[in-house]
């Protein structure tokens, strides 16, 4: 886990630097427009969607360890190349290569963490010990990315991307301090693409892919619903973002301790739901009193939907592992990683039509969505976990 640990950190400083300057740098400083930006950004996306199976199938075969630093280590030296950029397209190419390459590497990472980490609790007891490293990786890289944005030089930003690039490579070869991690032999008969013909894993990946919308309140929603909707000063919503970080950097590790199985996985999901609908709910209220009040609420707000984060993050790293083949783990986080890529990009749309597009009641009803679809996994995991037993005694 130190290895993991450290690159997990080094790498998420990076993204932090990025999040925090990139799109200042390509509208400010190359000259492209915010809608180029953004339709750029979700082309690169939609061909990411690609890459997660089957890269993910050949870390199954070769081995995640190997694979992974490849692919680290590329994406590192080609997001260099958004320095040489200066035309929408010259941006596009190089956002689809790092895109697809980045999305692999992901699903072979989670691959790596299944094969170097001992049964359900293990692994989820290591997910949520990254999850929190990353939340301190990235806000130590906002921080960073900060100074680029006082000095606001074409210098300072392309400085940003050379570090992400130097933290990204270091990130990718302190994995080879891992041992090696042999590659699953591959079966005699039997389909190949064995994750994308399981109904249940597929059901759930969806269900989750559905109530991880909740991750874009913050970072989408809830910036234009303070500014625009309640009294609150706009500082609310750095003091909402730094709840949310704070409390998983403290939190994510103690909030998995009681999720040892798909049955208490998926109850705890449940709660996830029905806590998500009183913080939308809470979130709603914000816009109906005065700016102490919808400061009050909203932190109250952000406090609660944290809470439910914690436990749906949780019961997904279980689920994401426990309900997959073991010897078809890279392939099976391919397919989960796809599902939570596909929620990142619906995200904005579903918090446009109804938070920011009906208001109140479009956060009752984003409310009601969460704590449905929480209802919901109890009988759908009951069911794929069904599955998966009847498999595994058909196949002795």
């Amino acid at each position: 886990m130190r290895p993991l640990a450290l690159a997990t950190l080094l790498s998420r400083v990076g993204n932090g630097l990025l999040m925090t300057v990139s799109v200042l740098y390509f509208t400010r400083i190359v000259g492209l427009s915010i809608a180029e930006v953004g339709l750029g950004l979700t082309i690169a996306g939609l061909f990411g969607l690609l890459s997660a199976v089957p890269l993910g199938h050949l870390a199954d075969r070769r081995g995640p360890r190997g694979l992974f630093v490849v692919l680290g280590s590329s994406v590192a030296v080609l997001s260099l190349l958004y320095l040489l950029v200066d035309t929408f397209w010259q941006f596009l190419v190089v956002a689809i290569v790092v895109t697809v390459l980045d999305r692999g590497a992901g699903a072979v990472r989670s691959a790596l963490i299944a094969a170097v980490t001992q049964g359900s609790v293990g692994r989820v007891a290591a997910r949520a010990y990254l999850r929190a490293v990353t939340n301190i990786g990235i806000m130590a890289g906002a921080a960073i990315g900060a100074l680029a944005l006082h000095f606001d030089t074409r210098t300072a930003y392309q400085l940003m991307f050379v570090v992400d690039s130097i933290l990204t490579c270091a990130s990718a070869f302190i994995i080879l301090a891992i041992p090696r991690v042999a590659p699953q032999p591959k079966s005699a008969d039997g389909p190949v693409w064995i994750a994308l013909r399981d109904r249940g894993y597929l059901t759930v990946s969806a269900l989750n892919a559905a109530m991880s919308i909740h991750y874009a309140v913050l970072d989408i929603a809830i910036p234009l619903w303070v500014v625009e909707h309640t009294e609150a000063p706009r500082w609310t919503v750095a003091l909402l973002l730094i709840i949310n970080t704070i409390v998983v950097a403290l939190f994510q590790v103690r909030s998995s301790r009681g999720i040892q199985d798909p049955a208490s996985a998926a109850r705890a999901t449940r709660t996830a739901g029905w806590l998500l609908l009183a913080s939308m709910v809470l979130f709603a209220g914000a816009s109906g009193g005065g700016a102490v009040v919808a400061v009050s609420l909203l932190a109250v707000g952000a406090f609660v939907q944290v809470i439910g984060e914690l436990l749906q993050s949780s019961g997904s790293f279980l689920l994401g592992f426990d309900l997959a083949s073991d010897q078809a783990q890279g392939q099976y986080q391919g397919v989960w990683g796809t599902s939570m890529s596909i929620s990142t990009m619906v995200a904005p749309t579903v918090l446009a039509l109804l938070p920011l597009g009906l208001g109140v009641p479009g956060w009752i009803i984003l409310g009601v969505w969460f704590a449905g679809i929480g209802v919901l996994f109890v009988p759908v995991v009951r069911w794929a976990s069904a599955r998966k037993a009847a498999q595994l005694e058909g196949s002795r």
